[in-house]
């Protein structure tokens, strides 16, 4: 992984492996049209294609206009589920070449849980939003008017899922206080030959994506990166193996 970077996750299908549709290890719940509402009444398809790669399944895809877009997820009818999951992109079919769109994510409408810029022609990226104590969470488009192009921004397969607590699960992360710039591991039981991703959201809502990886014959996944710059406070790590959702934290200190 390219330390300080919000990156894209290569392989699409991959990030997503061990919570696929249906239940899994974590609990996962494939999400349909009849969990979202709002005023993108259009926006729900059965595919999408995120640079070249087709994805089948429920994708929503906000038609970004120069007044943005949303869509609502009920979380009130996902108890027991604590967190959303899905691959984030433009689809292809209208954007155009070189479009960017900020996807702001918010909780009952004002509580933001996540900050994602969306751009043609990267290939998808997972994100991970826990929403547990909000009814309501919204997915918002905003758009640069004076310079605007089209992204259509997708969330693909859509997921409920519980994360695990910190503590709870076969998750090292070290060192446990660390600067902002520095040099970052995080270590996850799996089982070996399979693939996992890791998902880091800081203080401010922004995320940092490292994998997918091999899981090697130790039974560990295995991520270092460097935490992102001007960075502070507590982060989150959220990592997808095949044993479902394992999540853990680390301080930054400057």
């Amino acid at each position: 992984m390219r330390g300080g970077h919000f990156l894209a996750v290569g392989a699409i299908c991959v990030a997503l492996a061990a919570v696929s549709h249906g239940a899994s290890a974590a609990g996962g719940k494939a999400l349909d049209a009849s969990y979202f509402f709002g005023s993108c009444g259009s926006c729900m398809y059965d595919t999408a294609t995120i640079a070249g790669q087709t994805i089948r399944g429920t994708d929503i895809i906000l038609h970004t206009n120069t007044s943005g877009e949303q869509i609502s997820l009920n979380a009130r009818r996902l108890p027991g589920y604590n967190a959303v999951t899905f691959l984030l992109g433009c689809d292809d079919r209208d954007s155009e070449v070189g479009a960017s769109v900020v996807l702001q994510v918010l909780g009952d409408g004002q509580a933001p849980l996540g900050r994602y810029t969306v751009t043609q022609g990267q290939p998808a990226r997972q994100a991970i939003v826990p929403f547990k104590g909000h009814g309501a969470i919204s997915f918002v488009t905003t758009v640069n008017r004076a310079n605007y192009k089209e992204c259509d921004v997708t969330l693909a397969t859509p997921l409920a899922i519980v994360l695990a607590g910190p503590g709870t699960a076969p998750l090292t992360v070290a060192p446990a206080r660390i600067a902002a710039g520095a040099q970052e591991t995080i270590s996850a039981a799996a089982p070996a030959g399979t693939q996992a991703s890791a998902v880091v959201t800081y203080a401010s809502g922004q995320q940092q994506i490292a994998g997918p990886t091999l899981v090697g014959s130790d039974g560990r996944a295995t991520f270092r990166f460097t935490v992102a710059q001007g960075a502070s406070g507590t982060a989150r790590v959220a990592v997808v193996t095949a044993n479902g959702v394992v999540q853990g934290t680390f301080t930054i200190t400057s």
